[in-house]
């Protein structure tokens, strides 16, 4: 079930972009063949917002540096790595706090104090940076293949679940759309 935010920054969207009723419930069922923002999920919520901004919407600038450590300025200089992936990927402080208190118990990335703990950070912000860049290049897969609306739903639902997760099924996922892609261009040729 869609989040509050979420629907938010959907009716956001079609009202900046000035589409009509029709219009907008047209794109629902193109990107994730359903009819009402309710009814989507969360896969589905991200792809209906990539659209939108494909479309020209901008979402507001909203302010990454929340959670910014206060004592930054004193950092190592792994922090300022640390904040450009963080930037990059368009998450808050609070994932590196996230990963800090998951992989090494200390509550807040600002203060880990051990160099390997900044690294073993750093690494993973590198490997979420990864998932993101393999989500978007199957996203454009499926879009250049043709798979939208309830097709790419029901492709994607057919999934093992963790899916968009795991770097090895990403990278197999996508090398499947690739042949099928190289297979679709060698007919074309024919």
């Amino acid at each position: 079930m869609i989040s509050r935010p979420n629907q938010a920054k959907i009716h956001i969207a079609r009202q900046q972009l000035g589409m009509d009723d029709s219009g907008y419930r047209e794109l629902l069922a193109r990107v994730a063949g359903v009819r009402s923002s309710k009814e989507l999920g969360s896969r589905q919520v991200g792809a209906v917002l990539r659209e939108f901004e494909r479309l020209g919407f901008q979402p507001k600038p909203s302010t990454k540096t929340k959670g910014k450590p206060h004592n930054f300025a004193e950092q190592d200089a792994e922090i300022t790595k640390i904040e450009a992936l963080l930037a990059d990927m368009k998450l808050p402080w609070s994932y590196a706090d996230a990963i800090a208190k998951r992989m090494f118990g200390i509550e807040r990335c600002a203060w880990l104090k051990k160099p390997q703990h900044y690294k073993a950070l750093i690494a993973a912000l590198h490997v979420e940076q990864k998932k993101q860049d393999l989500n978007a290049e199957l996203e454009g897969l499926l879009d250049t293949l043709g798979y939208h609306g309830s097709e790419r739903a029901s492709v994607l639902e057919e999934l093992p679940k963790g899916w968009s997760r795991s770097v090895p099924t990403l990278e197999a996922i996508i090398g499947a759309l690739r042949a099928e892609q190289r297979e679709k261009d060698s007919k074309q040729c024919s």
